[in-house]
């Protein structure tokens, strides 16, 4: 049997905490309450949660404080907050120190569930190849928050390596690599995972042009240009999963 995905809403308004359990209870996620703060940390630290639900306006600790404090006990649980009040200065401060979205009441379930979908593990694994470790490091964690497993490879060989020792779904591939290209590197992942979609990523798309055209002729993904649009980049990722589930891949 399949464990259910355990989430944790948190706000002062008992009435609207148990309203919102009473509904995700219904999609098969089991739910637990809190009506502050300090009581969400506990139940954090002493239990697997895989997402919280965050009321902003809360007293003696507001959910911006709340869940900053959450980030260092458990930084990989993806944060959801919720507010009926104009507090655009929390809601950015949250959003930047990395908080999965930001949701108005009264909630629109939909879009709850939705944001929940994105928000959960995917269990898509996704290996990042850049000599740039700043910038694997960076998508690392955008993509980390939302919910997804990724690995880095600097260089061709740890590339190769890397595959040979993990079933990926996804790969990001620069062109410019040490000491292979990113085609004599892609041709050599392919023949060990065929079936791994690869988005190609380069700084250099006139220099790399020829590289690229023939690694989507060999059957790369699509190609995104640097400096990477993170939301072009997801959205491309969730079109990726999508499709994998009907079974059908193509090409944007």
């Amino acid at each position: 049997m399949k464990e259910k995905l355990r989430i944790l809403v948190v706000d002062d308004n008992k009435e609207f905490c148990e309203n919102v359990k009473d509904v995700l209870e219904l999609k098969e996620y089991e739910v637990i309450t809190a009506y502050d703060g300090f009581k969400a940390l506990d139940i954090i630290n002493q239990n697997g949660i895989d997402l919280v639900l965050m009321d902003i306006k809360m007293p003696v600790m507001n959910g911006v404080d709340a869940f900053k404090k959450i980030k260092k006990i458990a930084s990989d649980t993806p944060v959801i907050m919720i507010t009926a009040f104009a507090v655009e200065e929390l809601i950015q401060d949250a959003l930047r120190n990395g908080a999965f979205s930001c949701l108005k009441k009264p909630l629109d379930f939909e879009l709850l569930f939705s944001k929940i979908e994105e928000a959960l593990p995917t269990g898509s694994m996704i290996l990042i190849v850049d000599d740039n470790v700043q910038l694997c490091e960076n998508i690392r964690d955008v993509l980390t928050n939302k919910g997804y497993k990724v690995s880095i490879a600097t260089d061709s060989n740890s590339a190769i390596k890397t595959v040979k020792e993990n079933d990926f779904d996804i790969m990001l591939l620069d062109m410019k690599l040490p000491p292979l290209n990113g085609l004599e590197t892609y041709l050599a992942i392919k023949k060990i995972q065929p079936d791994l979609t690869v988005m190609i990523i380069t700084g250099y798309l006139k220099e790399m042009d020829d590289l690229v055209e023939e690694a989507l002729r060999k059957s790369a993904y699509t190609c995104i240009e640097k400096p990477i649009n993170m939301d072009q980049l997801i959205s491309l990722l969730q079109r990726i999963e999508k499709q994998k589930k009907s079974g059908k891949l193509e090409k944007p």
